[in-house]
């Protein structure tokens, strides 16, 4: 376990001048993220994913995804699923991290600086033309863990879809079950890790609606996938 987490540190930090000289759609980059995130997942977590819905991950249209968020390795499920370049929406407390900060970075990742609406407004203008350019952001909307006793969504930011509908993105919805059970069992025992990726909904679909109305439509599909597909 301690090789192999070395390994994989090392192969971020000779991976980084490559990330950061290349696009964020550069299909290198999204082959070393998901190496990395496989290695993470399958070596050093004993994670094993199962996808349902994989028909549902397209690659040319404009696209935002939204998960419900139990854990922090939920980013590298999502990065590991993912068949698209891929970025997230952390807090700024996660670019305190050596090596971690400047992998977000590279990826075009939007950090959310909760102490200056006048970054987070400038980081949206960013984040929307890298959407509008082939990225597929993807968005915690419970605004980080609320609880890990409940791995439905809890609550839900109707402003997590500022992005989306700015960009006329079409969204993602994806329904994480089980990771929640990695904490108990890592590195030791593997745990099943279920990606439930649903039907896509439409931008045309929503474009006339509020953000609080998707919103409350985005929770009631996530939920309804932990629903039908945790037993």
């Amino acid at each position: 376990l301690i090789v192999a987490f070395l390994f994989i540190i090392l192969l971020i930090i000779l991976m980084l001048p490559i990330m950061k000289y290349t696009s964020y759609t550069n299909k290198f980059k999204l082959y070393v993220t998901k190496s990395v995130s496989y290695l993470v997942n399958k070596v050093f977590l004993g994670i094993d994913i199962e996808i349902i819905g994989k028909e549902n991950l397209t690659k040319d249209n404009i696209l935002t995804a939204y998960a419900n968020h139990k854990s922090y390795i939920d980013p590298l499920i999502i990065m590991a699923v993912a068949h698209r370049p891929i970025a997230f929406t952390p807090k700024t407390g996660v670019y305190k991290i050596p090596v971690i900060n400047k992998w977000m970075k590279y990826l075009g990742s939007m950090p959310i600086d909760r102490s200056s609406n006048r970054n987070t407004a400038q980081n949206m203008v960013n984040a929307i033309k890298n959407v509008k350019n082939g990225l597929m952001l993807t968005i915690f909307p419970e605004g980080g863990i609320k609880t890990r006793d409940d791995e439905k969504m809890v609550d839900m930011r109707a402003g997590a879809y500022k992005i989306a509908m700015k960009a006329g993105a079409d969204l993602l919805p994806i329904t994480i079950i089980g990771v929640t059970n990695v904490k108990k069992r890592a590195p030791f025992r593997r745990t099943k890790v279920k990606v439930v990726v649903h039907k896509q909904v439409r931008y045309d679909d929503i474009k006339d609606m509020q953000t609080n109305e998707v919103a409350d439509m985005m929770f009631k599909i996530i939920n309804d996938g932990y629903e039908k597909y945790s037993h």
